[in-house]
């Protein structure tokens, strides 16, 4: 008797030791899977990071990137190999022959400058570009992307400026006159008026000289095709736009030329002379000496746009600098053109408008006229105006103008309007140079207001334009659009049929729940889209930034903030979406419809983006196209495969696919031999399963040793319970009025009994254990229903970029017909929740991630829900109207089926 009891005493200490291992094993692979998925947030994060070096960036910062993101995405092929148990070393050869191909490219990326243009217009332009062509441009470019009304033009950029700079001895001249300023020998407007003698006698450069006739000429047929233009030379305003200039940190305001009225190449030649010569003017020299900026460090770039002939023009601040708390705006209003406001040479209308002005109506207006609008009218003398021969010239202002407001209620609203959506857009006090003509109104110039306490100190300016809703920016840029809100893929297809009734009703912005793959098809239609959950570094976020279409995620308030058709500015850039102007609304209506049209007669092809000047380099592409570029989209599709892998990227997303799959099987494998370990759960519901604790995801009791067993295989209620996806899951089971028993449609009841006694051919066996793998934030659940099939496996921490949820349901009782209904059923309920879902035959696979914790626990507690609604559902799925009704009324927030299958009878809707 001794001996038998010692023989089974050892055979459960070697159960005991089995077990012990497997829980170790698989707790060392937990971990393993959890380092994977930190390093999978960080190759994204450097994938993304890239994309944009890869357009600005030195070689020597691109080359740093890139080593650190090769040994990252390494770093993820061991962890898959850890993971799978070594089934993936063929991964070592894609990884290796692709870092060498990206090698080979980067020691050829420093070989070359990039070829840039000379003369590039501003629609040509990407907002990124300040270091090309200056702040005052950039500053314009991003208006225009607002189709705010800003004057057409183009810039001879920073490289040819310098490049004029540079012909013959004319550089090294310039450097002589200003090194004897930076010791003493020479007074600074001496050296200027040098300076200024030398360029003015210097020609252009062939290639500037012709570049800059070009695109004069190109300018000048826009105009005369918008009627903007006339029968004479188009007249053009010549400006400097520095990288330096109109900034926060410097300011050179007022001290480089701006020529008004030039008219032909010739004159356009020697205007942009002038404009470089100025920026060795005297006071910028002795400006850039002591701000400590290089004398010869030249940045101007020269702008150009087309003539405004105003009628009336002046400055808009949109917070008086006087009184910044007033909660008033500041605008001076000159006749003629602006010259006399900004140089303050002429008596000019001063108005102090609420910053509210525009908003109130009717009566409330009229009672209460000198509250809005505080106003001083002078009286006007004189005027500057163009001259038909080029240049400009004075002129009396009428006895019967002179004391006349320059500015209606109608234009000062307008103003107001335009100023708070500037600032909003740039996120600060803003000072707006504007013109009218009897076209409208025009801005000409906007850079950053400096306000300044009596102290010294800054004062700080009004919060800006109140946004819709903010979120993070994916795809830089701007775009003014009308909103299309879309829950689902449902949605989404229905938009594909409705879509050119849709385009006719304006640009498209598309809000989605989150980043749907199969939106990526719409992007060459959409002017910016908005995501809920989603992030930077996914799939819809890397296409759009290649389409070049603004895009924000993490939006979170969208889809209830916004409304649907809703005018929406998007300001991609600082993550905000703000009520587009009317004045807005209108030109890109105009714009949009101009577009139309012209796609409509064979002459553009869809939506179509000129090419920018930061356009990539042909090295710089190759380079792109191996790390950035992702060609695996569809990971349930047959084409998601090693075989399909083109670039770091698609690796990154192919080892995460894979080691996600690797996580769902492993418990599999070491049921059988932990079997032991495994604690029973009952949580009051007819949906049982076993525990396997891989780490803070179950309370632990103290307890003595001789009771250790009996507490190990005590059954655990919700209240042992801390692991958060688990437990979301379970108070989802046990939602109040959840009725988890649907009776039998008698019609499927012999395919149920059918069903029952072949069920050894499914994928796993009534009877087989039904287990859940826990941690404190992650959970994977594999479960056998009835005659169904289910897993759920989720992260659920802090780490919104590390969440996911991946979901599977699979059978049922009632044949494959009434399955694939009920699968149905799933996918409108999911789709809904903002789940990606496919469907095949009666198999649902559905995912969502890139969500915070809260909308993580959110949706797991409705996929708990989902359990017990959809128990038997399959057996009543008598036609096609039943899913739908179904899913309307669990979402409708209704989980008592025997209720809501009375209701359908009523209506004869369970009726074949």
């Amino acid at each position: 008797m001794k001996c038998i009891k010692a023989i089974w005493r050892r055979i459960g200490q070697r159960r005991q030791a089995r077990e012990q291992a497997a829980l170790t094993e698989l707790k060392a692979r937990y971990h393993a899977f959890r380092i994977f998925l930190e390093n999978n947030g960080k190759a994204l994060e450097l994938i993304v990071n890239l994309d944009g070096q890869l357009h600005r960036a030195e070689p020597a910062d691109i080359r740093a990137t890139v080593d650190e993101l090769l040994g990252v995405s390494n770093e993820l092929v061991d962890g898959l190999n850890l993971l799978a148990d070594g089934r993936h070393e063929s991964l070592y050869v894609f990884h290796g022959r692709l870092g060498e191909h990206i090698h080979a490219e980067l020691r050829s990326l420093g070989q070359g400058a990039l070829a840039r243009n000379i003369c590039v217009g501003l629609d040509e332009l990407e907002a990124t570009a300040l270091p090309q062509v200056g702040a005052k441009a950039v500053n314009l470019v991003r208006l225009r992307q607002m189709c705010l009304p800003v004057p057409d033009g183009f810039v001879c950029t920073i490289r040819a400026c310098k490049k004029v700079l540079h012909s013959g001895r004319l550089g090294e001249q310039i450097r002589y006159l200003l090194r004897d300023v930076e010791i003493g020998r020479l007074q600074p407007e001496v050296a200027a008026a040098k300076i200024r003698g030398l360029i003015l006698e210097t020609p252009l450069p062939s290639e500037v000289a012709e570049a800059l006739a070009l695109a004069y000429e190109e300018l000048e047929a826009r105009e005369r095709l918008t009627e903007r233009g006339g029968e004479q030379s188009l007249a053009v305003s010549v400006r400097s736009s520095g990288a330096s200039e109109d900034g926060i940190e410097h300011s050179f305001a007022g001290q480089f030329t701006s020529l008004l009225n030039i008219q032909g190449p010739e004159a356009l030649h020697d205007a942009c002379r002038r404009v470089i010569a100025s920026g060795f003017g005297d006071r910028a020299i002795a400006y850039r000496i002591n701000a400590g900026l290089p004398p010869f460090d030249f940045d101007l770039a020269v702008l150009v746009q087309a003539m405004v002939p105003a009628t009336t023009a002046g400055v808009l601040f949109t917070v008086d600098p006087s009184w910044p708390d007033s909660g008033r705006m500041l605008v001076s209003a000159v006749p003629g053109l602006g010259t006399t406001a900004v140089g303050g040479a002429a008596p000019a209308d001063i108005y102090r408008p609420l910053r509210t002005f525009g908003e109130e109506e009717g009566e409330e207006a009229a009672e209460r006229p000198d509250e809005l609008v505080e106003q001083h009218i002078a009286r006007k003398t004189w005027r500057e105006v163009p001259d038909p021969a080029g240049g400009l010239r004075r002129e009396e202002v009428p006895g019967d103008e002179a004391e006349r407001p320059l500015l209606t209620g109608e234009m000062l609203a307008q103003l107001v309007a335009i100023g708070r959506t500037i600032e909003g857009l740039e996120g600060m006090a803003q000072d707006v140079e504007w013109a009218y003509t009897p076209a409208g109104l025009h801005v000409l110039q906007a850079r950053p207001l400096r306000l300044a306490a009596a102290s010294g100190h800054r004062s700080p300016a009004p919060s800006p334009t109140e946004p819709l809703c903010i979120g993070l920016c994916a795809s830089a840029g701007k775009a003014v659009g009308r909103v299309r809100l879309i829950h689902s893929i449902f949605e989404l297809n229905r938009l594909e049929m409705e879509l050119p009734q849709t385009l006719i009703e304006g640009p498209l912005i598309l809000a989605l729940p989150h980043s749907i793959v199969d939106a990526a098809r719409f992007l060459p239609h959409c002017a910016g889209i908005l995501v809920d959950m989603g992030n930077p570094t996914d799939h819809l976020a890397c296409v759009a930034r290649e389409s070049a279409v603004p895009m924000m995620t993490e939006v979170r308030t969208g889809l209830t903030d916004l409304r649907d058709r809703q005018w929406v500015l998007v300001d991609a850039d600082h993550g905000l979406v703000l009520e587009a102007p009317e004045l807005v609304r209108s030109r890109t209506m105009d714009n949009h419809r101009q577009r139309l049209a012209a796609a409509e007669h064979g002459r553009e092809a869809g939506r179509s983006r000129p090419p920018s000047v930061l356009s990539l380099s042909p090295v710089r592409q190759r380079l792109r196209q191996q790390i950035a570029t992702l060609n695996l989209t569809d990971a349930y599709g047959p084409t998601f495969s090693l075989a399909e892998c083109r670039s770091i990227h698609d690796l990154v997303r192919y080892t995460h696919e894979m080691a996600v799959m690797t996580m769902f099987s492993t418990g599999d494998q070491v049921i059988e031999e932990a079997g032991g370990l495994l604690r029973p759960m009952d949580i009051g519901v007819p949906f049982s399963f076993l525990v396997i604790d891989l780490g803070g995801g179950i309370r632990r009791r103290n307890s003595h040793s001789r009771r250790r067993l009996a507490l190990l295989r005590r059954t655990l209620g919700r209240e042992d319970v801390l692991s958060a996806p688990l437990g979301a899951l379970c108070d989802g089971m046990t939602t109040p009025g959840l009725r988890w028993h649907a009776p039998s449609d008698l019609d499927a009841l012999p395919e149920i009994v059918s069903r029952t006694m072949l069920d050894g051919r499914g994928v796993r066996p009534v009877g087989a254990f039904n287990y859940a793998l826990v941690a404190r934030d992650y959970l994977n659940l594999n479960a056998r229903v009835e005659f169904h099939f289910a897993m759920v496996d989720a992260v659920c921490g802090r780490d919104a970029h590390a969440n996911y949820i991946r979901f599977r349901f699979k059978g049922g009782g009632a044949g494959l017909e009434r399955s694939h209904r009920r699968a149905i059923f799933f996918q409108h309920v999911l789709e809904r929740n903002g789940f990606y879902t496919t469907v095949a035959g009666d198999l649902v696979t559905a995912s969502l991630s890139g969500a915070d914790k809260e909308r993580i626990t959110g949706q797991l507690l409705m996929i708990g829900r989902l359990f017990g609604f959809s128990r038997f559902l399959d057996s009543v799925m008598s036609n096609d109207a039943v899913p739908v009704y179904l899913a309307e009324a669990f979402l409708a927030g209704r989980f008592d089926s025997l209720e809501i299958l009375a209701a359908m009878e009523a209506e004869g809707i369970d009726q074949a």
